[in-house]
């Protein structure tokens, strides 16, 4: 660490690259956060938050966290779906010491709905839950009442509702396009399409593998569209074109469709008129239920009840055959929450951040490495056998705390506003619970190592130290040599 610090103060080590290093030590030390607690029952008692046996019994929703958004800006307004169908908001600015003890309270509560269907919350339990794309002041909720509902963040208001009368297991907006389609992957076959601009279902994409599990749009290609169904498939749509499915990933194939084509050609074969996938490709041999794209575009990541997790190139479609083990759990038929870090945040290329269970998996992505396991407070065997109260502690889902990743003047860095990364978890017990890195302050430099230094140096140190650190949090730093 002082060999680096060193080297970027001498010019010797580049910005980017000295943030990059430091953030892959950090993704080593993530550590459960039990300082942070979400408290959303109204008839706590705060006097009685400190006490260890009080804490154990803080709920955020009494009959279970099933539903998480962070909103990507800031990285301030947290929005959490119960089990019983109300939706809560939580600042996570509260606190403006991310290592002091805090109990979060939610900011603002969107009750559940039981005089109606319409104009009001959810009646059921919420399925999903996400930020729109380019405005934190607006997330989507969906729920088993087959409801999907636009609400206004700052006033917790209603402003648009969308009946689907199928149940949404999960919905998707694309992250750079002009349309303001929301793909709702449902219990019925097909993905169905709800334009918000409109305020009308506008079209389904027919396919007839049964329930549609998960779906998530291409961040570099605004019509295209990937869907995770129950038969095992992996479709991908260009949602212009009424011809349905335009390939599927096919686990089979390691080669994508390049080599197809350049074999068909060698051949003489007329390429436009064959097939360009087999009808009865599948990304996996069970259901698949998750499903994202790295944020650069250039790979699809799946997993299935097969407790596989597949990672294809998205340009020819080939299986890159990266394997993460034994070790995967997934078993629940519902869609399955999974984060792929930012490209270029660390060394490493993109880590896949995986809940397993009743543990969280810090894999790297494409050799299937585990970098970290991080497992919630009181569980002795996460892989072993489930249910009872054990089984209660479940994740739900998961969000990432970052400042998206971008390439601005400090490169890709972590955490936003006055926190430095984290991830949050919501849990079948009512939990939502808080993961953080192990930073040590400019202080806890080895004093021993600077003994025989001047202090001239000795300053120097502390502030390349400190201006590390800082940048972490998006905040500018300036090295100017003297």
């Amino acid at each position: 660490m002082q060999a680096r610090l060193l080297n970027r103060e001498t010019g010797d080590l580049a910005p980017h690259d000295l943030t990059k290093s430091i953030t892959t030590d950090l993704f080593h030390t993530f550590a459960p956060a039990p300082h942070h607690r979400f408290n959303g029952e109204v008839s706590s008692v705060s006097s009685l938050d400190d006490t260890e046996e009080r804490a154990h019994r803080i709920r955020a929703h009494g009959a279970g966290v099933s539903g998480l958004a962070l909103e990507k800006f800031d990285g301030r307004i947290l929005v959490s779906g119960g089990s019983e169908g109300s939706i809560k908001i939580w600042d996570l600015e509260e606190t403006r010491n991310q290592n002091q003890r805090h109990t979060f309270r939610p900011v603002s509560t969107i009750a559940r709905s039981t005089g109606g269907r319409r104009g009001g919350g959810h009646s059921h339990g919420i399925t999903h839950l996400g930020f729109y794309p380019f405005d934190p002041d607006a997330f989507l909720s969906s729920s088993y009442d087959k409801f999907l509902k636009l609400w206004a963040t700052k006033r917790s208001a209603l402003t648009a509702e969308f009946d689907l009368n199928a149940t949404i297991y999960s919905h998707a907006m694309s992250p750079i396009a002009d349309h303001l389609l929301v793909a709702c992957a449902t219990q019925h076959s097909n993905v169905r399409l709800v334009d918000l601009k409109s305020g009308s279902a506008v079209q389904a994409l027919v396919a007839h593998g049964g329930p549609v599990l998960c779906a998530s749009w291409s961040p570099r290609y605004e019509h295209i569209l990937a869907s995770g169904h129950a038969d095992g498939k992996v479709r991908i749509w260009d949602v212009r074109r009424a011809g349905g499915v335009i390939a599927q990933l096919d686990q089979e194939d390691s080669l994508g469709v390049v080599h197809r084509y350049r074999h068909a050609t060698a051949s003489g074969a007329d390429w436009i008129r064959m097939p360009h996938f087999r009808g009865s490709a599948q990304a996996h041999d069970e259901a698949v239920n998750g499903l994202t794209w790295t944020d650069d575009g250039k790979h699809i990541v799946s997993a299935g009840l097969d407790r596989k997790i597949r990672v294809w190139d998205a340009v020819s479609g080939a299986n890159t055959l990266a394997s993460f083990g034994p070790l995967i759990q997934n078993q629940h038929a519902k869609t399955a929450p999974m984060v792929v870090t930012p490209s270029g945040l660390s060394s490493s290329r993109e880590l896949l951040v995986w809940p397993n269970d009743q543990e969280i998996l810090i894999l790297d992505l494409h050799d299937g490495d585990v970098i970290t396991r991080l497992r919630s407070p009181g569980t002795t065997n996460p892989v072993g056998p489930r249910g009872g109260e054990m089984g209660r502690n479940r994740i739900t889902t998961i969000v990432w705390r970052g400042s998206g990743g971008g390439t601005g003047q400090n490169g890709s860095v972590m955490g936003g506003g006055n926190s430095v990364g984290g991830i949050y978890s919501a849990h079948l017990d009512g939990q939502i619970r808080a993961w953080m890195p192990q930073i040590p302050g400019p202080d806890d430099i080895d004093e021993t190592e600077e003994v025989h230094e001047d202090e001239e140096k000795r300053r120097r140190k502390r502030k390349a130290v400190d201006s590390a650190y800082r940048s972490l949090m998006g905040t500018q730093i300036t090295f100017t040599g003297r």
